[in-house]
């Protein structure tokens, strides 16, 4: 693998531990690759056992002596330290994110960084503003009169686990609402993305009052150091975000310890067509700018469209028209909406679906492979497979790259019964000229997130999660906040 050329680019290379920038043991190091071009960036700290061990040791220390879970104040004050140091270093955290995840400048503008970012100040004023204690009155009991309240305190130490794919969205996400809560927190990036992490870390400790040990930065090439994590009886909480097949083995770990999980897994979301539908426009445009914005990489991204059989190759026409009009392209330029993947072994995961799909008898409507520009880098063009069935897995897997598969329904019932034929229930969308049938239809769909008509759901006050097995608990919004804190019901005699 070839070096990148030169460049000054603002990153952190080393693991935030108990307050310390450091290195990892032994100044072992590995490198960080640029998605674009397949060179190499620079390197990252490559965590041992006895780094994650100093890591949890420090979490539960401060979580245990020091004043951080009894003092609002003071974790209101560094959410917002933390919120400024993000917005004042944006241009530098563009820089690394198209660099280190191959995001589009255009998409770091939204949910790659800014949006994210904004998650800070609203857990600032949730955490202010907060009910801490519920009076709950004076009951009879068998005691007699009683005054009874709960009061709702963190939880203890959270293990974030988090992904490559919008690394900043998920980051904070997990670490906002835990330190808003009163938690403490070792947070653990994907192999893939470790700057984006880090460079949280080093913000931390340069830029906030945020006690040592409460937040610590963890990264490793090898993705099994975040099992160290998950069957940790000092961990009382593992925030997981990642497939749904890494999250069974979360889960199965931390039941040893009964420890409580937050999952957030895989999905494989449709976006229905109803009949009724003026043109095919709005719902084209939805799919492939949300596709585009992170390369197809996105769990909650709808790759099922369900079009009516009538006007099935209409509907196929429009958005094979809107998804060929974004090509993939260097994701430094501006006019870019659409970056590579992020590794070559997810490229050769998506070649397999599409390929494995055509021999199924799926039709190529665009895109399918390499684009013949873009001799270098992990790039893959925007496809649509038409004449899909509920028996190829392309129809029932999540490829987690740019592809959209169609899929002919005969009637609304039919169209909610394939939409709920999944194991995963992450989002969905319905477009109809009828918004009140629109909104009868999602609503008998099983998910954790509805679009009606292209309506954006998200938002740092939006709870986001899924069902079945798309997840467990909800993250962002009161409730993702909530999954961080416990309730303790207090009683005393009433006068």
């Amino acid at each position: 693998m070839s070096p990148e050329p030169t460049t000054e680019l603002w990153h952190e290379e080393r693991l935030l531990i108990d307050g310390a920038l450091r290195s990892a043991e032994h100044d072992a190091t590995y490198p960080v690759e640029n998605p674009a071009t397949g060179g190499q960036l620079g390197v990252a700290a490559d965590a041992t056992p006895a780094d994650v061990e100093a890591a949890l040791a420090a979490a539960r220390r401060a979580f245990d002596e020091s004043g951080w879970a009894g003092d609002v104040e003071l974790r209101v004050r560094c959410l917002r330290q933390l919120h400024q140091a993000l917005v004042e270093h944006a241009d530098q955290l563009t820089e690394l994110t198209i660099a280190e995840v191959g995001a589009p400048r255009s998409a770091c503008a939204t949910v790659q960084l800014t949006a994210p970012t904004e998650f800070l100040p609203y857990y600032a004023d949730l955490a202010e503003g907060y009910e801490w204690t519920t009076p709950l009155g004076v009951a009879d009991t068998l005691g007699g009169p009683a005054e009874r309240w709960t009061e709702r305190n963190p939880i203890g130490v959270v293990a974030a686990i988090t992904p490559w794919n919008v690394p900043h969205q998920i980051n904070l996400a997990k670490v906002a609402p835990a330190l808003a809560a009163g938690c403490t927190v070792v947070l653990k990036p994907a192999p893939e993305t470790p700057w984006c992490g880090l460079a949280l870390g080093r913000l931390v400790a340069e830029h906030t009052d945020i006690p040592a040990g409460v937040f610590n930065v963890v990264t490793s090439s090898d993705p099994a150091i975040g099992e160290l994590l998950t069957g940790e009886p000092r961990v009382d909480m593992v925030s997981f975000t990642g497939s749904t097949a890494t999250g069974r083995r979360v889960m199965a770990a931390a039941s040893a310890n009964v420890t409580k999980v937050f999952l957030e897994l895989g999905g494989k979301s449709a976006s229905i067509v109803l009949d009724d539908v003026v043109d095919f426009g709005l719902a084209a445009a939805t799919a492939a700018f949300g596709t585009a914005t992170v390369a197809g990489q996105g769990c909650a991204l709808t790759t099922r469209v369900l079009l009516p059989r009538s006007r099935y190759e209409e509907g196929v026409d429009a958005i094979a028209e809107m998804m060929a009009a974004m090509t993939p392209g260097d994701p430094t330029d501006p006019g870019t909406m659409m970056g590579p993947l992020i590794s070559d072994r997810q490229w050769q995961r998506v070649n397999d679906y599409v390929r494995s799909a055509e021999a199924d008898g799926a039709r190529v409507v665009c895109g399918g492979g390499r684009p013949s520009a873009i001799p270098d880098g992990h790039f893959f063009d925007m496809t649509l497979l038409a004449d899909v069935t509920a028996d190829m897995a392309v129809a029932s897997e999540e490829v987690f790259g740019p592809v959209l598969v169609a899929i002919a329904y005969e009637d609304d019932d039919d169209a909610v019964r394939i939409a709920n034929d999944s194991i995963y229930g992450l989002s969905g969308a319905v477009f109809g000229a009828d918004e009140h049938r629109a909104l009868a239809i999602a609503r008998r769909i099983r998910t954790g997130t509805m679009s009606i008509n292209g309506g954006v759901w998200y938002g740092a006050d939006v709870p986001f999660g899924g069902v079945k097995q798309s997840g467990i608990g909800r993250e962002m919004g009161v409730a993702g906040f909530e999954e961080h804190l416990d309730t303790t019901a207090f009683a005393r005699p009433a006068g």
